[in-house]
C-alpha cells in the first residue's frame, strides 16, 4: 500500500514538475516577443526621427537657397530667371517630344514582331505544302496540274498575309498618334502653389502643366488638378471662382475653359518686370501677319 501512495506520488509530481516547466517556457517565450517587438518600435521610431531630421535639414538648405536668390535680386538677376525659364521651357517641349516618339517607336516595334510571327508562320504553311507536292507518285497523270494549283495558292496566300500584315501595321501606328494612352499624374516633387512670393509662377505652371500632357490628362480635368495643387491665396481665388459660378471644382470646366482660367491665372499671379515685358515684345514683333521668326523662314 505504501509503494503504491510512493508511485502516486512520483508521478503526481512529475506532472507538477512537467506544467511548471512549460508554464516558464511559455512565460519565457512571452518575453521575448514583447522585448522583440519593443526593440522593433524602437528601431522604427529611430529610422522616423532620423528622416524628420533629413527632412528638416533639406528644407533649411532649400529655404537658405531661396533666402540667397531673393536678396540677389536685380535688374539682371530678374533677367537671369527670364532666360532661365525660358530655356527650361524649350526643354520641357523637347522631353515630352522624346517621349511621344519613344511611344511611337515602341508601338511600331510590336507591329514589326507581330509581323515576323505571321511570317513565320506563312513559311511554316509553304514547308508544308512542299512536303504534301512531294509526296504524290512521279506517274500521276495531274502532277503539273496540282503544282501550278499549288503555286496559284502560294501566291494568294503571301499577298494576303503581306495586306493583312500592312494594314496591322497601320492600325498600330494611326491607333498609337489618335489615342495616347491615360495614366495618373503624380506630383511628388512639385510644391503647393501659393502666391508669387513663394514660388516663382512661371516653371510652377510650365512644369505642373507638362505633367498633365505627359500624362495625356483630358482638358476638362486640368480644373480639378489645378484646385488640389493649390493653396493659400491661389485655393482662395479659385473658391472665389467656384462660389461665382456656382459649381465644384471637378465641374469647372462646364463654366469656364482651360485656356480662359490659365489665362486668368497668369494674370493674377505672375507679375512681370517693365524690362521683361519690353524685351519679351521686343522679342516677339510682327511683320505683317506673320511674326518676325516665321517671315524669315518663309521668304
Amino acid at each position: 500500500m505504501l509503494l503504491l501512495i510512493t508511485e502516486a506520488k512520483q508521478r503526481s509530481d512529475a506532472v507538477a514538475a512537467t506544467a511548471k516547466k512549460k508554464g516558464e517556457d511559455a512565460e519565457k517565450a512571452r518575453l521575448l516577443a514583447i522585448e522583440q517587438q519593443r526593440q522593433q518600435d524602437d528601431a522604427a521610431a529611430k529610422a522616423a526621427d532620423e528622416e524628420r531630421i533629413q527632412d528638416a535639414r533639406r528644407y533649411s538648405t532649400e529655404s537658405e537657397l531661396c533666402s540667397q536668390w531673393q536678396r540677389t535680386g536685380g535688374p539682371r538677376a530678374r533677367m537671369a530667371r527670364w532666360k532661365i525659364a525660358l530655356l527650361l521651357s524649350h526643354l520641357t517641349d523637347l522631353l515630352a517630344t522624346c517621349i511621344a516618339q519613344q511611344e511611337d517607336i515602341h508601338n511600331l516595334d510590336d507591329a514589326v514582331q507581330t509581323h515576323n510571327q505571321v511570317f513565320d508562320q506563312v513559311n511554316s504553311r509553304l514547308q508544308q505544302l512542299e512536303q504534301t507536292v512531294a509526296a504524290p507518285i512521279a506517274s500521276s497523270s495531274n502532277t503539273s496540274d496540282r503544282l501550278e494549283a499549288l503555286e496559284i495558292d502560294v501566291g494568294s496566300l503571301k499577298d494576303g498575309a503581306t495586306q493583312q500584315l500592312e494594314q496591322r501595321i497601320y492600325t498600330a501606328a494611326t491607333h498609337s498618334r489618335l489615342e495616347p494612352r491615360k495614366t495618373t499624374p503624380k506630383f511628388d516633387g512639385q510644391e503647393i502653389f501659393c502666391d508669387s512670393t513663394k514660388t516663382d509662377p512661371i516653371p510652377w505652371f510650365r512644369k505642373f502643366e507638362l505633367k498633365l500632357q505627359l500624362h495625356h490628362v483630358s482638358e476638362h480635368k486640368h480644373h480639378e488638378y489645378l484646385y488640389s495643387r493649390s493653396g493659400a491665396t491661389c485655393q482662395a481665388w479659385l473658391d472665389n471662382l467656384l462660389s461665382k459660378y456656382g459649381v465644384v471644382a471637378a465641374d469647372l470646366y462646364t463654366k469656364l475653359s482651360w485656356d480662359d482660367l490659365k489665362a486668368a491665372w497668369h494674370k493674377r499671379f505672375e507679375v512681370e518686370p517693365p524690362k521683361i515685358k519690353a524685351i519679351d515684345k521686343l522679342m516677339t514683333f510682327e511683320q505683317g501677319p506673320l511674326p518676325s521668326v516665321d517671315r524669315i523662314a518663309e521668304y
